[in-house]
């Protein structure tokens, strides 16, 4: 099965790039964002409204390309993040983790025992490739990333106890839930926000887990980048394709009148 080369890239300290996905269906999607230069595609099943046969559609394409494939479960529980790997995808990222416990129920779900609870079954988790059991989950116990995400005031007072817990890879703040929970929606610059970034990005730093968070473009990235964010959630593909119609009708409407 393929190497999970993002998460390689992190554990050596280097940033990785993609976009969320919650819109668009086709594999075509995929193969444009592989050719970009994406390193993953985020696979969004709690805002999008995708089944699990166009997830897995989707995350078996992304083997084939060469992007990694991480998907988004709506909630921590097992049938959805267990449904979400076996499609294929060689990460979850969990939304709204509050605590050291559900951080650690979260790494449960992902890894096979001894290291978790993890039931063995269906070939996509394998890419479709032929693996022995021992060799199968002992590679996917390797190679599989645990994003959690922080987008609350108690996930916020209790990060340092979640980056601390074992198996996890990546805190991904989400800025809106985040600034929403805190009272101040949307207030990215006041003095607050600032501060709650600096306290995850501290003890990320000091428990070795990589920090992410989301830019809608690439020049956006700068900022978080010179922080020490290393996953970089690039724009999405609903952000994409408006830009460019909003852009092109302007464009069309000054020389229509």
């Amino acid at each position: 099965m393929p190497k999970n080369r993002v998460k390689a890239a992190l554990k050596a300290g280097q940033a990785v790039t993609g976009p969320i996905l919650h819109e668009v269906r086709s594999a075509g999607m995929i193969k444009m964002m592989a050719a970009a230069g994406h390193d993953f595609i985020f696979i969004d099943t709690e805002h999008g409204m995708y089944d699990m046969e166009t997830v897995a559609n989707l995350s078996q394409m992304a083997l084939a390309c060469g992007i990694c494939p991480l998907v988004r479960p709506p909630d921590l529980a097992y049938h959805l993040v267990a449904r979400a790997l076996d499609s294929g995808a060689q990460g979850v990222i969990i939304p709204r983790v509050q605590s050291r416990e559900e951080a650690e129920t979260a790494v449960s779900y992902v890894k096979y025992p001894p290291l978790g609870r993890r039931g063995a079954g269906g070939e996509g988790r394998i890419a479709y490739e032929r693996r022995g059991v021992r060799e199968a989950i002992e590679e996917l116990n390797a190679e599989t990333l645990v994003i959690l995400q922080i987008e609350s005031v108690p996930g916020l007072e209790n990060v340092e106890a979640i980056a601390s817990t074992p198996g996890v890879d990546v805190l991904l703040i989400g800025p809106n839930d985040l600034s929403i929970s805190m009272g101040i929606p949307g207030e990215y610059e006041s003095d607050a926000f600032k501060n709650a970034v600096q306290r995850i990005v501290d003890a990320c730093q000091k428990h070795g887990v990589a920090i992410g968070t989301l830019g809608m473009s690439g020049p956006a990235m700068k900022h978080w980048y010179d922080l020490g964010f290393r996953f970089l959630l690039c724009n999405s593909d609903s952000n994409m394709i408006a830009e460019a119609a909003y852009r092109d009708v302007a464009a069309i409407r000054e020389f229509t009148g």
